[in-house]
């Protein structure tokens, strides 16, 4: 569908969490660089506040076939409570925007995105709907963790036939404060089997083998036997953010990791998310349980002190 965009004014939309990173342009000179997958590039950007920000895990991993775990707010524009509570993510200044108002749309949705950077379609849920001025913008969160903004008509809603088609959907996802840097984290994920096939399957065999550095990023592309895969390994916002999407006959799948320093008492937040599973969730759980553990302690033992 064709987005519209005739509002002259701009919404007052703020994130409540820090780490995401609005969409820009492309500009058709631009000299050829590595891609973040952060930057979701389209032709008429969202004038709204859009954002695309798969990394922010305030919003966690859901499943979309169990909607009731879901919040959301319903009947009004969200309180300030509300927005902490991750029950929506755009707010509304109603005193320049006085029309602004809720849509009730029987939320939570299951919808898709196209994101144009990677050339593939997302499944979101969406959790706010707020009308102003003849338009809608909506907020929505990927099950695979994150959020982001769009207008209504860049999003193709699903029924509820359609979502229960699609059958149980759910991911992996752990977090853990590590007593361990970035570059020690790094250093741990290196020594895995993980990071040695992820350097197989990209042809990327020193990048996933050496040791972390401040301009260490690459772009991620190959695609075989009808296996396609997009991703990124990067800093964004000084954070280290992993992202790759797989596309299998059809079916969506990814893998997604963040490093949040914090400074003050020397340690890391770690999260990681990855699936969906439809069929072996249990074994799947249990593999990367297992990785996850194996880093955090091989992180911690090559933790060097001061």
């Amino acid at each position: 569908m064709t987005p519209k965009f005739s509002l002259p004014v701009l919404l007052s939309l703020l994130m409540i969490l820090a780490s995401c990173t609005k969409p820009e342009i492309a500009e058709a000179q631009a000299s050829p660089k590595i891609a973040n997958p952060l930057k979701a590039f389209k032709k008429d950007p969202h004038e709204f506040g859009g954002w695309y920000c798969p990394d922010n895990f305030g919003f966690v991993p859901v499943d979309i076939n169990r909607l009731d775990e879901v919040p959301v707010v319903v009947g009004h524009l969200p309180t300030e409570e509300e927005l902490r509570n991750h029950q929506a993510l755009i707010k509304v200044n109603p005193k320049k925007h006085p029309d602004a108002k809720h849509l009730d749309m029987g939320l939570p949705r299951v919808g898709r995105v196209f994101s144009p950077n990677k050339g593939i379609h997302e499944l979101v849920i969406v959790i706010q709907a707020i009308a102003t001025e003849g338009d809608v913008v909506v907020g929505y969160r990927f099950p695979n963790g994150g959020n982001g903004s769009a207008w209504l008509g860049e999003v193709e809603l699903l029924s509820e036939d359609e979502v229960a088609a699609l059958g149980p959907q759910p991911f992996f996802y752990k977090k853990a404060t590590v007593k361990a840097t970035k570059e020690d984290i790094w250093r741990a994920i290196t020594q895995t089997d993980y990071a040695r096939q992820l350097g197989e399957k990209f042809d990327q065999q020193a990048f996933f083998a050496a040791d972390w550095t401040s301009d260490k990023q690459v772009r991620l592309n190959t695609e075989t036997d009808g296996e396609r895969a997009v991703g990124f390994v990067g800093l964004n916002f000084g954070n280290v953010y992993l992202h790759i999407d797989y596309i299998q006959n059809g079916v969506h799948y990814s893998e997604k990791l963040l490093m949040l320093e914090n400074h003050g008492d020397k340690t890391t937040d770690l999260h990681f998310a990855s699936g969906p599973f439809p069929d072996n969730f249990p074994t799947q759980q249990k593999k990367w349980e297992n990785w996850f553990t194996e880093v955090v302690e091989k992180s911690q033992r090559t933790s060097l002190p001061d």
